[in-house]
């Protein structure tokens, strides 16, 4: 099987790495446009793995979880360009909505098994 979630190294690449580096833009203080960007990024990341994962192995949770991410990114890259229309928290409420909507992305495979087609 070829899942990304199935090794460590590629886990942590795909997903750990990305969330690290989002939480540790906390420590930049009042930036809220490069707290954007980096948010931005990490989404978009996490995103690629995600569908890049479900072509590779049609795991289901990436389905679902890809799109968020990529959505969840260009929320976030939207943000990074001054656009107010999310609200002054904006850039936390992006990417804590879009990590929650990921993670329940995984009870449909606890339902439906965790490959789609198999």
């Amino acid at each position: 099987m070829d899942d990304f979630l199935n090794t460590r190294t590629s886990a942590f690449f795909w997903w750990c790495l990305p969330l690290a580096i989002g939480f540790a833009t906390g420590l930049l203080g009042n930036h809220p446009t490069l707290v954007a960007m980096v948010w931005c990024a990490c989404l978009a990341w996490m995103g690629a793995g995600c569908v890049l994962n479900a072509v590779r192995c049609r795991r289901l949770h990436c389905y679902i979880a890809g799109p968020v991410f990529i959505l969840g990114a260009i929320a976030e890259g939207l943000v990074s360009t001054g656009m107010r229309i999310f609200g002054s928290h904006a850039v936390s409420n992006i990417a804590g909505a879009t990590l929650i909507l990921a993670l329940l992305s995984f009870i449909p495979e606890m339902l439906w098994g965790r490959y789609a087609g198999r």
